[in-house]
C-alpha cells in the first residue's frame, strides 16, 4: 500500500499534465500549420498526395508499382491500373487510393492491370506487399516468374517429387521443408489452369 500511493499520485499528476496539454493544443489548433503540410513535411513519400497534385478528389488514377525479387526488378515505378495479389489472408486487389496496408504473400499468382485489357500475370512463391497512402505498390517477391514462362511438365513431375518427399520425411524439419514445396507446386499447377 505504501508503494501504491505515489504511483497512483504521479499516474494523477501525468493525467492532468496531458490534459492541459490537449487543452491548450485544442485552443491553439488555429495557429498550428494545416496537418497536410505537416506530415508532407515529415514524411515526403506522402506529399504528393497530400498536396493535392493528385487528381480533383485526391486519388491519383494510376498505381505506381514496384515489383521486385532477389534476382530482378520486374517493375520500377510502373504506373499500372490494378494489381491482384495472393495475401496470406485472402486475394485482394490494390487500386490508387488504396488504404496502407501490409501483408505477406503466399504462393500465388499476381495479376498487373497494366492498361484496360492488357493483364499481365506472374507467379510468386512468397514474399510481402506494402500499399502505401500516396498510391504506390511494393511487392517483394522471394521467388517472381512470368506465367507464361512456367513449364506445366516441370511443375507436375516436381509436384509429384514433393509429395514423395513429404510421405517418407522422417523428422519434422523434413516434413516441414517438402510440405512447404507441395504447396508451392500446387499454387503453380492452380496457376497454370487459368491460362
Amino acid at each position: 500500500p505504501a508503494l501504491a500511493s505515489p504511483d497512483r499520485k504521479s499516474g494523477r499528476m501525468l493525467a492532468t499534465r496531458v490534459n492541459s496539454a490537449l487543452a491548450l493544443a485544442v485552443r491553439k489548433a488555429s495557429l498550428a500549420p494545416p496537418i497536410a503540410s505537416r506530415v508532407a513535411s515529415r514524411f515526403p513519400r506522402n506529399a504528393r498526395f497530400l498536396s493535392g497534385e493528385a487528381k480533383a478528389g485526391g486519388i491519383p488514377s494510376k498505381l505506381t508499382l514496384n515489383l521486385m525479387a532477389p534476382h530482378e526488378a520486374v517493375f520500377v515505378a510502373k504506373e499500372v491500373d490494378q494489381v491482384i495479389v495472393p495475401g496470406a489472408d485472402g486475394i485482394f486487389g490494390v487500386l490508387p487510393g488504396h488504404v496502407p496496408t501490409i501483408s505477406e504473400l503466399k504462393p500465388g499468382l499476381v495479376e498487373v492491370t497494366v492498361a484496360p485489357g492488357e493483364i499481365v500475370k506472374f507467379f510468386v512463391s512468397s514474399g510481402f506487399v506494402f500499399a502505401h497512402a500516396d498510391s504506390t505498390c511494393d511487392v517483394c517477391a522471394l521467388e517472381c516468374v512470368k506465367l507464361d514462362d512456367l513449364d506445366a511438365s516441370a511443375v507436375a513431375s516436381g509436384k509429384s517429387q514433393a509429395e514423395g518427399e513429404l510421405n517418407s520425411a522422417q523428422d519434422e524439419v523434413e516434413k516441414a521443408k517438402a510440405q512447404i514445396a507441395v504447396e508451392v507446386y500446387t499454387a503453380m499447377t492452380e496457376a497454370l489452369n487459368t491460362k
